[in-house]
């Protein structure tokens, strides 16, 4: 008998805010482009070009856009082709959007959502953001915008570094906020050392001499102390600390951006609750084994949910078998239109009932056990692992 994880609540615990009024901006043709994992990296990547150009020919062969089709096309009661849900999805976020958002995370049964502030720039305020997703939201404080906005007005490391400091006590203050988070692997990988402060402080001098140009050579000394000290800051609260891992957009520095990379750092800080947002994908084997031996270490499960469609229960069986579930995450990556929060959720529910089910059939859990597995991954271990209550 399979699992009915339908009516279970699920936490968001890794997606970017919007605007309306900017995404109504856009061409309402392209919408489906820009929810395909191809169309939003072009979007967020500073390569992108012309979004629609590249990668309008190969939305009809996507399994998720196809479905998403469907899918919305049943919630407007359109006819499910591309132009017919397009128009209808324009006429109904342009009418009312909080309302039509609000409508989608009631549908997907989304009881929070934790948002990193980092994309897009300039920065989405919490007041904001809250008119455009109504529900009850949760701060994700990257640091990377912090330390560009910081390091114009500094004459020297040691400058940087206690502006920095004081940017993160103050951050530490604002009881919605929930993590921190580092996408170094878009800057210069993750492969972060320990050096010294002599040599941050060379490094600092080059780095804004070259106009701080993103190289390993002067940019990472630099960002390397920095990420370590967002750890020791973090650690009186044990505030977690989401860190970028495995692939994105074509910005990502690939050659460096494996989970193993971070062995280093994860080992000097072993009692630390950190969270590899995207569980490496590709990587993905690689994340779960680190997770399977470190204790404080967490795995979230965006990209692959929704983007890897046919093989999402292929990777979240991997995560489960390997990883000790309490420590998975479910989280969406929503960073083009608020429609993939939506469908993401339930993806995931309809994945989770398949492999828990499956887990069943073959004796390694309860009906009772796989159950509780499906509501801890949706929403109680986010809402354990942040302190979230409810």
């Amino acid at each position: 008998m399979a699992l009915d994880l339908s009516a279970m609540p699920a936490i968001d615990s890794h997606c970017h805010p919007w605007l309306s009024d900017t995404l109504l901006e856009l061409d309402p043709g392209g919408f489906e482009d820009r929810t395909t994992m191809m169309g939003m990296c072009q979007l967020t990547s500073a390569h992108g070009g012309d979004l629609q150009s590249r990668v309008e020919r190969f939305t009809d062969s996507t399994p998720f856009a196809l479905f998403l089709r469907r899918r919305l096309a049943q919630v407007l009661d359109v006819d499910p082709t591309r132009e017919a849900v397009a128009e209808a999805r324009r006429q109904a976020f342009s009418a009312d959007a909080p309302g039509y958002v609000r409508r989608l995370l009631e549908d997907a049964g989304l009881e929070a959502v934790l948002y990193d502030e980092g994309y897009p720039q300039p920065t989405i305020s919490f007041d904001e953001f809250t008119r455009e997703c109504p529900t009850r939201l949760h701060r994700v404080g990257r640091i990377e915008p912090w330390i560009a906005a910081l390091r114009e007005d500094c004459g020297s490391y040691d400058e940087l570094e206690d502006a920095f400091e004081a940017q993160l006590e103050q951050a530490l203050t604002d009881p919605r906020l929930v993590a921190f988070k580092s996408v170094i692997a878009y800057r210069t990988g993750l492969d972060v050392g320990d050096p010294p402060v002599e040599e941050a402080r060379a490094a600092f001098d080059r780095w804004r001499a070259g106009g701080f140009a993103e190289t390993r050579a002067d940019a990472k000394p630099v960002r390397d102390r920095l990420l370590r000290l967002t750890f020791r800051c973090a650690a009186e609260r044990r505030l977690p600390i989401h860190i970028h891992t495995g692939g994105g957009d074509p910005d990502v520095v690939l050659g460096f951006a494996r989970p193993s990379e971070l062995f280093g750092l994860l080992s000097d800080f072993p009692d630390h609750p950190t969270v590899l947002i995207h569980s490496g994908n590709p990587w993905i084997e690689e994340a779960a084994y680190l997770a399977s031996i470190l204790p404080e270490l967490y795995l979230d499960m965006s990209v692959m949910l929704p983007w890897h469609s046919l093989a999402i229960d292929q990777k979240l069986e991997v995560l489960l078998g390997v990883a000790p579930p309490a420590k998975v995450l479910y989280g969406s990556d929503e960073a083009s239109e608020p429609e993939v929060l939506w469908l993401s959720a339930h993806i995931a529910r309809a994945s989770l009932s398949r492999v828990l089910t499956k887990a069943v059939d073959d004796d390694w859990l309860t009906s009772a056990e796989a159950t509780g597995i499906g509501e801890a991954v949706l929403a109680g271990n986010t809402r354990m692992l942040h302190g979230l209550g409810g």
